[in-house]
């Protein structure tokens, strides 16, 4: 049998994601930030305890590993010959999405190439559409729906990028650039930039994972991508600041940002209020949680963890309400902090259907998940199992803000739709095995 033994550490990425954590953690309670009022020991036990539950899940199942991943090469031979040509398919349908849409909105008068030093000017305008369902484009509702087989395909590719010819390379660098430059010049947000980057490492964290050559110059780049999406963040946020006029920043009255302390000292005023606003970003939302932490439970029936959710259930079903009683929502209207405004973390979200309890075993599921999605792409070269492993990589990442996963209509309809198919393949796989073994 055609095998392979992995080189690297299986717990790499469990301790890249408790470490990342920790540290968003420490920012929040040692960074230029102070919060008016917040219990931190509720938090800091809460988290404790949710990290704790994912490290555990994820021991449960990288323990059966032994300390390294056996490839099977002719899986992988053969997981890539059934979806080549599926996956082609996928990035020619992905690119006459992304081209007709410049073209329609172009013509609608909502892109604009002069625009593009200006992105805080755009995010404002896009402000202003939101709500509004006519301007969401039909390619934009078509890429909505067919986010699934969109997400996969360009994972496919990336995790066989070193596999397949000149032409599709080019493609898929050409396809997934003008998306950026479409997102950019539309909605002004950088948050595509940092989906890409999390797709790009985690699933060429997988590809590589048999060479620890090719995994230090993953690393290397990957630092080259962590430095360039700082810039862009920082680029993006002061943007936006020039384009709702603020020319002093420190804060509000419940987030106060210390403009004398050693953050600024160091940095100067410029560079410093925008890592700062990096800080916030990564770390205010265990202010949130904290305040969420102290409200009683308030089932939302299975929708409130999930803002897409919601809308779907508002548009389509008539049911309205549903987020009112969430416990971001509840909590501003109890505290005052804004819930649509800043972030609150991922668990106030689940917790609005599973209580917070529910949310620290559930991390122990997440744990789970993420070791055996990270396991399938490994060892078998599964493109669905990678892209499960990118969606949890997001998750994780965005953990210290909101429930990502769930929050656009784009990104739930595409984890929901690849985790039910990447679960059914598994519940297979195992109704086989215990027919065989009878």
């Amino acid at each position: 049998m055609n095998q392979r033994r992995s080189e690297l550490n299986v717990y790499g990425p469990l301790k890249v994601s408790v470490a990342y954590l920790a540290f968003t953690l420490f920012l929040h309670v040692f960074g230029p930030w102070t919060y008016a009022d917040e219990k931190l020991l509720p938090v800091f036990l809460f988290m404790l305890a949710a990290i704790a539950m994912f490290s555990l899940g994820y021991y449960s199942i990288a323990r059966k590993w032994r300390g390294a991943i056996v490839k099977d090469e002719r899986k992988c031979e053969s997981n890539y010959r059934r979806y080549r040509s599926f996956a082609k398919i996928c990035i020619v349908v992905q690119l006459i999405l992304v081209v007709l849409s410049f073209v329609l909105d172009w013509r609608d008068g909502l892109l604009s190439l002069g625009s593009i030093f200006n992105p805080g000017q755009i995010y404002y305008d896009a402000l202003e559409r939101v709500g509004n369902e006519s301007s969401v484009s039909i390619t934009g509702k078509i890429s909505t729906l067919i986010s699934p087989v969109i997400y996969f395909s360009t994972i496919f590719f990336i995790l066989n990028f070193a596999r397949i010819n000149k032409k599709w390379r080019i493609l898929l660098v050409s396809t997934l650039a003008l998306q950026l430059l479409y997102d950019t010049l539309l909605k002004g947000a950088q948050k595509g930039f940092f989906d890409l980057g999390i797709m790009v490492v985690t699933v060429t964290f997988i590809a590589v994972f048999f060479s620890r050559l090719k995994y230090r110059a993953l690393l290397s780049k990957g630092m080259a991508i962590l430095v360039a999406l700082v810039a862009i963040f920082i680029f993006f946020q002061l943007s936006r600041m020039d384009a709702y006029g603020v020319v002093y920043y420190t804060g509000n009255g419940t987030m106060m940002l210390d403009r004398d302390g050693i953050f600024f000292t160091l940095f100067g005023d410029s560079l410093g209020l925008g890592l700062a606003l990096l800080v916030t970003y990564l770390s205010q939302g265990y202010y949130g949680l904290s305040l969420c932490l102290q409200l009683p439970f308030q089932w939302t029936y299975g929708l409130g963890n999930s803002f897409a959710l919601t809308s779907y259930a508002e548009q389509y079903l008539g049911v309205y309400g549903i987020f009112e009683g969430t416990y971001p929502a509840r909590m501003e209207a109890t505290f005052g902090w804004p819930a649509k405004m800043y972030w609150h973390t991922f668990f106030p979200w689940v917790a609005s259907d599973i209580t917070f309890p529910g949310t620290i075993i559930l991390m122990f599921v997440i744990g789970r998940v993420f070791a055996k999605s990270m396991w399938d792409g490994i060892a078998k070269g599964s493109a669905l199992g990678a892209s499960i492993f990118y969606f949890m990589a997001t998750l994780i990442f965005y953990l210290p803000a909101n429930n990502q996963l769930m929050q656009t209509r784009k990104m739930m309809i595409g984890f929901v739709v690849l985790f039910a198919l990447w679960m059914l393949g598994g519940l297979i796989l195992s109704m086989q095995r215990m027919r065989a073994a009878r």
